[in-house]
């Protein structure tokens, strides 16, 4: 069947690293697109939209993510089995793509889809309690969203990269460019102004890092069983 899997990440390096994985996988260009959100949900429902227009077969959220369960670590891999938002979004993962990605065992969870960056321990405990997420992202909402209204199957793979009880410096917040890329400058000039940043900027990209070597080493592996379960 002639087709393809249109795949949603935040940045730019969660796409260079999935590009990666796919290489080494083996796993042929023509049956994958890839698009960049910039950590923005609106412009992920578009990029997904735009995959289904241009005839999609499935979409992928992937990329990393915050922990919000304690029991949750930096670098451990989750599938989305559900994927909710505070506008009262549930997207249930396909259960065909679902069933292919559970050889490799990846722990089942839902991810809270967040329009506003989850800065601090106190929000995402709260989100926890709240919604009965154990992670979040800033795309996985807006890409299941599209395909949902399409009825076309969605799942979610990621990699958690900062912990629960891990709160972003203030530095990160201005981090991302709309185009998924790295402001190193705005970066730079806010450790500089709070110099105790630097340690945190430190610790925050270490974890960020490994989570994505992990992005890097195991995507290709689910993206090529899902093509064999969606017999492309």
């Amino acid at each position: 069947m002639s087709g393809f899997i249109g795949i949603v990440c935040g940045l730019k390096s969660e796409a260079n690293a999935v590009r990666a994985s796919l290489k080494a996988a083996g796993v042929a260009a023509s049956k994958v697109k890839i698009g960049v959100s910039g950590a923005d949900a609106d412009r992920a429902e578009e990029i997904a939209q735009g995959f289904l227009d241009e005839g999609a077969k499935a979409i992928v959220s992937a990329g990393l993510c915050g922990g919000l369960d304690p029991t949750l670590k930096s670098g451990d891999l989750i599938l989305g089995e559900r994927v909710v938002s505070a506008k009262g979004d549930i997207v249930i993962a396909d259960k065909a793509l679902s069933a292919a990605a559970d050889k490799f065992s990846p722990r089942h969870v839902a991810i809270f889809g967040s329009d506003e960056i989850v800065d601090s321990v106190e929000k995402k405990q709260a989100l926890f309690q709240r919604y009965a997420a154990e992670t979040v992202d800033m795309e996985s909402h807006g890409a299941a969203r599209a395909a949902a209204k399409a009825e076309i199957p969605f799942i979610a793979i990621r990699v958690v990269a900062d912990g629960h009880d891990r709160a972003l410096p203030k530095a990160a917040l201005r981090a991302v460019t709309p185009s998924g890329g790295v402001n190193v400058a705005n970066v730079l000039a806010d450790c500089i102004k709070q110099p105790q940043q630097f340690e945190e900027i430190f610790a925050l990209g270490r974890d960020s890092g490994a989570a994505t070597d992990a992005l890097r080493r195991d995507f290709g592996g689910f993206l090529g069983a899902f093509l064999v379960a969606l017999d492309l």
